[in-house]
Parts: structure tokens; C-alpha cells; sequence
């Protein structure tokens, strides 16, 4: 099956949990979708784009609804953390280390400025890696 192919099930799948959940919980507040819009700050329209099965919340939108329908963002969509991982630890060829993987969406300027100051930091590991790849004994 194309990777695309299981990727759109599987968003098409959490939308329609989420709608589920998200309909349950406000059936049972006793509210509406305007009602909730006004609660989360958000727009009539974007509780209709998540109960049309349209799209899925941001995770700062989910954390937001959450909040209106007192209960937790994982109420609403447990199977979707409510932010994806940003660290991946993944193996090194050397046993004794591992590759730390950041993965985030950030706007521009917070992104060069992580940037940077992983660009530094790497800068400051790189030489006492390199002598601890070519002598696993040093300190």
C-alpha cells in the first residue's frame, strides 16, 4: 500500500474519532457548536471544519477545546498526542552512542534562533566526540 495512501486512512480515521469525541463530550455539556466556539476563542466556523470531518485541531487548538469542554486534549483524540514527538533517539554504529533527532514546526525567527544555538552546541561536542569515537578509553 503507498505510504500517502495509509497516511490519508489514518487522518481520515483520527477525524472521525475526533468528531465522535468531540460531539459526545459537547452532547453531554449541553452546548453548541457556537456556544463552543465562543468558550474556546475559536470560530463557528472552525468547530464546523472538525465536525464536517475536514480537518483535525492544531494541538494548541485541541488543548484550547479541551479546556472549554473541561476534559483533556487525549479525551478528544486519544490516539494523537497532542503534540508528536520532537525527539528521536536512534541508533549509532558506535554502541555507545546515539543520534538525537529534533524535529519541530516553529515560526522563522524561533527557528533560526534554535538553530543556532544547536549549530553552537554541536560546534562544542564535535571535538570531544571525535576523540572519544577514536578513543572510547579517554575522558
Amino acid at each position: 500500500m503507498n505510504q500517502n495512501h495509509e497516511d490519508k486512512s489514518l487522518e481520515d480515521s483520527e477525524r472521525v474519532a475526533f468528531r465522535e469525541r468531540l460531539l459526545a463530550r459537547m452532547k453531554d455539556k449541553k452546548i453548541t457548536g457556537a456556544e463552543l466556539a465562543r468558550a474556546a476563542k475559536l470560530s463557528k466556523d472552525a468547530i464546523s471544519t472538525y465536525t464536517t470531518l475536514r480537518s483535525l485541531p492544531t494541538p494548541k487548538t485541541l488543548a484550547r477545546l479541551a479546556h472549554a469542554l473541561d476534559c483533556k486534549p487525549h479525551d478528544l483524540l486519544p490516539d494523537r498526542p497532542v503534540s508528536r514527538s520532537l525527539l528521536e533517539l536512534r541508533d549509532h554504529y558506535n554502541r555507545d552512542f546515539k543520534v538525537l533527532v529534533v524535529k519541530m514546526t516553529l515560526p522563522a525567527d524561533d527557528a533560526a534562533a534554535q538553530f543556532s544555538n544547536l549549530w553552537k552546541l554541536e560546534k562544542k561536542l564535535e571535538k570531544r566526540l571525535a576523540v572519544l569515537l577514536d578513543d572510547p578509553q579517554s575522558d
